[in-house]
């Protein structure tokens, strides 16, 4: 018997594809691109390619949830805390990807240069850095839901405050505040999911958050191009308009409140433990400091290039805020895609070699992004280092997931809080000085030097994290199988 109700996925299917068709008509031939890639109809094949299999991808996923499966039947086993976390992740991959793409697109359009541009990043960066390990050792010892909540009330205050505010001196100190308090809260996911969580369900549990979170953010993406579209007209502006842009920032506010619901219906009975029992319960020093040389050198790295993706497309290349979003967006819903296949991939070569072998494959993608002629050429080298890399969240990489639980794994139950405190504030921190480093280069028009820098900075990060964390994974193997025997 066939269902009268299985058209809907094919007319929803079809008015997304109308909706982004006009849009992708409307901003083809612009000439906003340059170099041999420019002429013709190429990026419009190339946007209805994209638009098509976004699509396709849509209906496979309705179909997929219709017939179960695997992941739905985790899903189901999971406990009620770990499943509030899974909601509250779409809302704040689409919330955190549309102020991503179109914050510094604002600011530009506003009269603000490069290389203000890249001060602020570096100053959020490094506010948010500072912030983290604060953060995670109140949260050891006060709890997660508690310190996420002050602060993520603290960061949408911080939020509003960017959009309304236009002096310089003002919009960079509002810059270290949201930095502060986004670090306050950046804590709570890795350690609450390994908490919430039976091990035999964490890599299930934390791919379908990688997969839920950069799912969001091909939305948010897609969502960010269309939005200053949609609304010019409305406001009597243009869709590359500071105004336009300013009014498509404000639909993030609501997005966050939303996103912290779920946080505040948590049911957590945390322990309070003394602090002098706190210190002394620290013992895991090598594998945190590792952990944290590691983030730095991915944060250094990324630093240089992934803030300033969308600019590099706008400034250098030349592409409109609808183009990059449909970029951003095929980015995100591959990963996102690619992610449910990385409990397969780790089957097969553990944890480690996962991890390092797939980010060190994205390397040549993310230094050729900046040697790009073209905006198609970028689009695709881009597409595969997200893939493989990641960039700054929520543009998480395939691998992503898994090194944060590999991470979580490898330390005792009350170090968890303090040793993703570390790694935020060695990645953030970094981050920072990695967007102050690239400043002078983009303000110069030198932009690919910041991918050479960071091709081979993330290279050597990984060739180490490889060489120390094989070794522990063998030696956790050894000792999991003599204590089964």
């Amino acid at each position: 018997m066939i269902s009268r109700r299985r058209p809907e996925p094919l007319a929803l299917g079809a008015s997304i594809a109308a909706l982004l068709t006009r849009a992708a008509i409307a901003r083809a031939d612009g000439g906003h691109a340059h170099g041999p890639e420019a002429s013709g109809p190429v990026p419009l094949a190339v946007w209805l390619v994209g638009i098509g299999l976004t699509i396709v991808v849509a209906l496979v996923v309705v179909r997929q949830a219709r017939h179960g499966g695997e992941y739905l039947r985790r899903i189901q086993g999971f406990s009620r805390n770990a499943r509030l976390l899974l909601i509250r992740t779409p809302f704040s991959g689409l919330s955190v990807s549309i102020w991503r793409l179109l914050f510094y697109l604002y600011l530009l359009a506003k009269g603000h240069d490069t290389l203000f541009v890249a001060q602020l990043a570096s100053i959020n960066w490094i506010a948010h850095g500072l912030a983290v390990i604060p953060a995670g050792i109140l949260s050891d010892l006060f709890g997660r839901r508690r310190v996420f909540l002050v602060a993520y009330a603290g960061n949408i205050v911080g939020t509003a405050a960017l959009i309304v505010v236009g002096e310089p001196t003002a919009l960079l100190a509002l810059a270290a505040v949201q930095g502060l308090f986004e670090g306050g809260h950046a804590i709570v996911g890795p350690p609450f999911m390994v908490e919430q969580s039976r091990p035999d369900e964490r890599v299930h549990l934390f791919s379908i958050g990688g997969f839920l979170t950069v799912g969001a953010a091909s939305l948010g993406n897609l969502l960010a191009g269309l939005l200053p579209l949609a609304l010019g007209p409305l406001l009597g502006l243009g869709a590359e308009q500071a105004g336009t842009l300013r009014a498509s920032l404000l639909i993030v506010l609501p997005i966050m409140l939303l996103s912290a619901i779920p946080i505040y219906l948590i049911d957590e009975r945390w322990q309070a433990i003394d602090i002098r029992r706190w210190w002394k319960s620290l013992e895991s020093y090598g594998t945190i400091g590792m952990l944290a040389l590691t983030e730095g050198g991915a944060g250094l790295a990324l630093g240089m290039t992934a803030p300033f993706f969308n600019v590099y497309f706008a400034r250098e290349l030349g592409a409109s805020t609808a183009a990059i979003g449909l970029i951003f967006g095929a980015g995100s819903i591959v990963t996102a895609f690619a992610t449910l296949l990385a409990p397969l991939v780790v089957r097969r070569l553990g944890r480690v070699r996962t991890v390092a072998f797939l980010k060190f494959l994205g390397v040549p993608f993310l230094v050729l992004i900046g040697l790009a002629p073209g905006v198609v050429t970028a689009g695709i080298m881009y597409v595969a280092a997200i893939i493989l890399i990641g960039g700054a969240f929520p543009s998480k990489g395939l691998t992503d997931p898994i090194y944060s639980l590999f991470s979580m794994e490898i330390v005792k139950d009350r170090e968890r809080g303090t040793t993703n405190g570390v790694m935020h504030a060695f990645s953030e921190f970094p981050m920072g000085v990695g967007a102050w480093i690239a400043g002078p280069f983009m303000a110069a028009g030198n932009w690919a030097m910041p991918y050479y820098l960071a091709g081979a900075v993330y290279a050597l990060t990984f060739v180490a994290f490889y060489l120390y964390f094989a070794r522990v994974e063998s030696a956790r193997a050894v000792v999991a199988q003599s204590v089964s025997a």
